[in-house]
């Protein structure tokens, strides 16, 4: 097994070097087609001002819609808040070419340009066709 994670360790590398999204890794006897997709975290942002509920309640609708019309063209493949209250509010699993490309919708989320939450992106591989249940 470690000989396999060290294997696709290795070919992650070779990928990541030509800007390939996906590829495919070979573990024991299974074969993986894997993809490179943008893992968001939505933490607190900076403004911790208290909203009135009618203004907080529009900016979750904002939110809301933006993130819809992302997903409706296939951009958003998972997303979610956290259930508890700590800095961590939400995530997000976007399919696009480049980092850049999933900043700019980052930066016209309603709660990003109110300054309400903030982001981190990384870098995520899952095999093609992983779903939730």
């Amino acid at each position: 097994m470690i000989r396999s994670l060290a294997l696709f360790s290795a070919m992650l590398g070779s990928c990541l070097g030509h800007g390939q999204r996906t590829f495919d890794v070979t573990i024991a006897d299974s074969t993986y087609h894997m993809k490179q997709y943008w893992f968001v975290l939505y933490t607190a942002g900076p403004d911790t001002t208290r909203l009135d509920s009618a203004t907080s309640a529009d900016l979750l609708k904002q939110h809301l819609e933006h993130q819809g019309e992302q997903a409706k063209r296939g951009l958003i493949q998972v997303a979610g808040p956290f259930g508890d209250k700590g800095a961590w509010r939400g995530v997000l699993l976007y399919d696009c070419d480049s980092r850049e490309e999933v900043e700019g919708y980052l930066l016209q989320d309603p709660f990003v340009k109110r300054g309400k939450l903030a982001y981190e992106i990384h870098p995520w591989y899952g095999a093609i066709g992983t779903t939730l249940h």
